[in-house]
This record gives structure tokens, C-alpha cells and sequence, in this order.
């Protein structure tokens, strides 16, 4: 479970995810700002046991769910558990009444922060590696309203992060996924009113961010949603709370995951392989969108990972 925007400092985040928000038996690693409070930041929640979760299939899958969450602006936050609330009448089922089930430990080996940018003391990322694959979690930078981070967005850090993300390639001989909100809708689909003038001088639809991703999927990685719903439309995950875009679903879809071609192979096809030389296994089965989950600007959108144990 992968969160951005958390705002938080390291005073108020521990080890262990409080029991009443995921059932128990997670940890959790935060990256958070540095350069400012109440700013950015990044955490990832890694299972550490077999524990009940809601409302997802078992098997020999696992679900990364990347969400938005801002604390509350009327209290001072002291605690992880006020940052989140558990809906009434939950009685662990999950929609539509499916019951809890079981899902697989998978500790990461390492967990690293920041991918060597300028901004890395703002807790943008925070990258764990796990068997057969590595994931990156990020927020990456908004150009600005005036997009006077552009270039440092387009030019620094998107350049930064694709070297990154081959290096991580390299070394670990495995597939690589980032993943969260990173602040571009990339094509026509992907904005509700695409075409209209002041899109090109708007944070996140600019010709230069729409080109630096189209890059980055260019040098051998791919967009999971789009490939696997080509055709969808309507589909957004962030939506203007000002504006008031949400119920009439004027949106634009910022959050993604973008992961190795190898991922899309048929088992015992794909190039990646294990450190120990052995073929990867693991490979994408679904990626989707979550809109009616409410309690932020953004919605939680999803990854179903076979890691093909």
C-alpha cells in the first residue's frame, strides 16, 4: 500500500502500522520532508505477516494500491491512526460481502529514499526491493501554477528518475514499477477536456511533460492501465475539489503505474530474470481505478502483481 502528499514528519510516523487501519502485521517506511513541514512525503506499508485483508482476492497475487492523503486542516495531527478512519458498519468483508482472505508475506530486501535529485529532501520516493521486482513509490514534483518548476521537473527529475530506474534494472536483474501520483495526464483519454486552449500552459497537461513521459514509456517501459484498457475513457483519478469537478466527473488521471515490458510477458518468456539467474515469473494480471472512494482530491488506484509463487 503506497500513500503520497503525507505531510507528516519522522516525529509523528512509527515502524509498525497502528492495527485498527490495515488489521495488523504491516510495516511501514516513510520518506517525509525535510525542506519544509507539512510538506510532500511518501510512504509505502509492507505485509510482514499473513493477516486478514479486505475486500481483495487471495491467491498468488498481491495488490499495491497507491492513494492521496492530506490530514485534516481544523486539528493538529499527532498521530498515524487520526490520518485515516475506518467506515461505519464495517464488519471486514469488504464490497459486496466478499469474505477477508490470506495473502502472502513478501518482505522487501532493502528499502532506499530519494533517486538522487535536487528534490529529494522533500520525501518524494522511497523505492523497496522485493523478490522479482522492485517498486518505486512517488510524488513527483507539480511544475507550478506559474510553471516555474518545469524545467526542474521535465529536465531534472523525470530524466533523473528514468536513469534511476534502469540502474535498479541493472543491478537486481529484475522488473522494475514506479508507481503514485505523477503529476501528468498524458494523453487525450487521460484529460476530460483535452484540446481546449489553456492546457498547454496548465501544471501537469504541458506539451513538455506530456513529451518527457511519452519519453520515458518510449525507453522500454509501459503505462500498466493503458495497456491493458486501451479503449477506456472517463477514467480519471484526480478531480478539482475548488472547481467542484468531482460528481460531474471532469477529472484527469495523475496517478499511474509504469513498470518493465517484461511484466506483460508470458510466464517463462519475459527477460527479466532472478539475481540467482533463474526466469522472473511475476507479470501484471489488472490494473484499475477507484473513484468512488472518497477523502481526497485523488482516488486509490490499483495493480494486481502475480509474483508467480
Amino acid at each position: 500500500v503506497c500513500l503520497q502528499e503525507t505531510k507528516l514528519q519522522a516525529e509523528h510516523v512509527g515502524r509498525e502500522v497502528p492495527e485498527e487501519l490495515l488489521g495488523g502485521g504491516y510495516d511501514s517506511f516513510w520518506s517525509c520532508s525535510t525542506a519544509k513541514k507539512g510538506y510532500s512525503g511518501t510512504a509505502v506499508f509492507v505485509r510482514r505477516e499473513c493477516v486478514h485483508a479486505q475486500g481483495i482476492e487471495g491467491g498468488g497475487g498481491t495488490a499495491a494500491v497507491a492513494v492521496q492523503a492530506a490530514p485534516p486542516k481544523k486539528k493538529k495531527q499527532k498521530k498515524l491512526d487520526q490520518f485515516f478512519t475506518k467506515p461505519k458498519g464495517d464488519d471486514g468483508a469488504g464490497d459486496g460481502g466478499a469474505a477477508p482472505a490470506h495473502l502472502p508475506t513478501v518482505p522487501p530486501s532493502a528499502v532506499t529514499y530519494g533517486i538522487g535529485d535536487v528534490h529529494d529532501d522533500e520525501g518524494r520516493s522511497v523505492t523497496i526491493d522485493l523478490p522479482g521486482v522492485t517498486l518505486t513509490n512517488l510524488y513527483v514534483p507539480n511544475a507550478g501554477a506559474k510553471l516555474e518548476r518545469l524545467s526542474a521537473r521535465t529536465d531534472g527529475w523525470d530524466a533523473r528518475l528514468l536513469d534511476f530506474m534502469r540502474e535498479k534494472e541493472r543491478a537486481r536483474q529484475v522488473p522494475v514499477v514506479w508507481l503514485g501520483d505523477l503529476n501528468v495526464a498524458h494523453a487525450a483519454p487521460d484529460v476530460w477536456n483535452d484540446g481546449a486552449k489553456h492546457l498547454d500552459k496548465c501544471a501537469g497537461t504541458t506539451p513538455e511533460e506530456r513529451a518527457s513521459f511519452s519519453a520515458q514509456i518510449g525507453a522500454g517501459y509501459v503505462d500498466a492501465f493503458r495497456r491493458l484498457h486501451p479503449d477506456s475513457t472517463g477514467q480519471y483519478s484526480f478531480w478539482s475539489t475548488r472547481a467542484g469537478n468531482r460528481g460531474v466527473n471532469k477529472g484527469l488521471r495523475l496517478d499511474y503505474f509504469v513498470c518493465s515490458a517484461a511484466l506483460f510477458g508470458a510466464r517463462g518468456t519475459a527477460a527479466a530474470h532472478l539475481p540467482d539467474g533463474s526466469p522472473c515469473a511475476a507479470r501484471i494480471v489488472d490494473s484499475s481505478i477507484i473513484p468512488d472512494f472518497l477523502g481526497s482530491d485523488h482516488c486509490p488506484v490499483v495493480m494486481e502483481l502475480d509474483m508467480g509463487g
